[in-house]
């Protein structure tokens, strides 16, 4: 009799242990996949509106991440001290040039921005037409009046390496991809 209750508790005991093991195991499964595929940021400001709303979070991804006209990245800016959300405009090579009315062309060719939302009302400091250095992007947030972005030499070009992730889906409070 004594031998089956402790071999009871010998099986509850390795039911625990496994349970145990499964759940450390998912823990760090999930952790690793949050740490090096993808993190979440959370929209602070409204330099990205109308696309992006301040408070919104987001999953990004950095993983075999190679920069593309378009994009909207998330970045680390040394100037702000902070993470930086704004849209890839031209990459390494590629010329914009913003004319006197807002416009913006990039190798010569005007720029479809359906997505910006007011019209710009923002200073360049930033000398135009602009070619963009090796290893860089210039980025620009969809709220142009209202966004800290390429177009200020504190900001500057964002060099590859700092670059954290693309957007690749808004998961709160709206759910979608966004283009």
């Amino acid at each position: 009799m004594e031998i089956k209750e402790n071999s009871g508790k010998s099986k509850v005991i390795s039911e625990l242990y496994d349970l145990l093991d499964s759940v450390v195991l998912s823990a760090v499964c999930v952790l690793a996949i949050f740490t090096l595929v993808f993190r979440i940021f959370v929209v602070s400001g409204n330099s990205m509106y109308p696309t992006l709303k301040d408070g919104e979070r987001l999953i990004v991804s950095g993983l075999f991440y190679d920069p593309q006209p378009g994009d909207i990245i998330c970045f680390y800016n040394e100037y702000k001290d902070e993470v930086l959300i704004k849209r890839v405009i031209a990459t390494e090579g590629q010329t914009i040039d913003i004319t006197d009315d807002y416009r913006v062309f990039v190798d010569g060719k005007e720029l479809p921005e359906d997505y910006i939302g007011d019209i710009d009302t923002h200073r360049l400091s930033t000398q135009m037409p602009y070619t963009v250095e090796k290893d860089c992007v210039f980025v620009m947030g969809d709220n142009r009046g209202d966004s800290m972005d390429s177009r200020d030499t504190r900001v500057g070009t964002v060099h590859e390496n700092d670059i954290l992730g693309r957007l690749v889906i808004r998961l709160f409070p709206r759910f979608g991809i966004v283009k």
